[in-house]
């Protein structure tokens, strides 16, 4: 791994069993449509992304916040990710304040051999900027995702409770895991406003200030 990319991680002390149950809910309700005040469109495989994931939360991604939902658990997680990205700020030498961070969050529900997040990658393209991405691993032990740094496979092994924040664009992907049950993650995405204001067709009413 190259000096110029650093994950940022952090364990929380959530109740798991508790922030479980209360994102599997919320996964049925994007399901059916019926997440209170949010425009959860049905699935379109034709002009949805990533439906080969089989996670509808993940494909929704771009219809809900996840830092939107009232749970104590997740308003823990929105604070450690400010700090963290700080922490990451200064690593890379940003300052934190002037850049204005936005931030979109989303989970994913995914099943063994039933499909997974496969290569991809997060932000705006063709332009240069602080931009970060990461995840929280609510229940995905054991599991590991690959990313593709400098023509090099890096594996991050995942521990639940534990965030990461690394900065954007390398390929990432979940790798194969062969335990039963739902493998969950909460995922995000971090810019500075001044992207989504030069960005005509920024989604309005879903980032939320970090």
């Amino acid at each position: 791994m190259s000096e110029s990319q650093f994950f940022f991680t952090k364990f929380l002390d959530n109740d798991l069993n508790k922030l479980s149950q209360f994102l599997l809910k919320r996964y049925e309700e994007i399901n059916t449509q019926s997440l209170k005040n949010a425009n959860i469109t049905k699935l379109n495989d034709k002009i949805d992304k990533f439906v080969d994931s089989k996670s509808i939360s993940t494909i929704k991604y771009q219809e809900y916040n996840v830092f939107q939902f009232y749970n104590k658990e997740i308003y823990n997680l929105f604070l450690c990710i400010r700090e963290t990205t700080k922490e990451a700020c200064k690593y890379y030498k940003y300052d934190y304040d002037q850049e204005e961070f936005m931030i979109q969050g989303w989970f994913n529900i995914n099943y063994s051999k039933l499909g997974k997040l496969n290569f991809h990658d997060h932000g705006p393209r063709g332009v240069k900027g602080p931009f970060f991405h990461g995840y929280y691993c609510v229940n995905a032990e054991p599991s590991e995702t690959i990313y593709q740094i400098n023509n090099k496979d890096v594996i991050n092994t995942n521990k639940n409770n534990c965030l990461i924040i690394s900065p954007m664009g390398n390929l990432h992907a979940m790798k194969d895991w062969d335990w039963d049950g739902p493998r969950i993650t909460i995922a995000y995405d971090i810019i500075p406003l001044r992207f989504l204001i030069a960005n005509k067709n920024a989604i309005q009413q879903h980032w939320i200030p970090l």
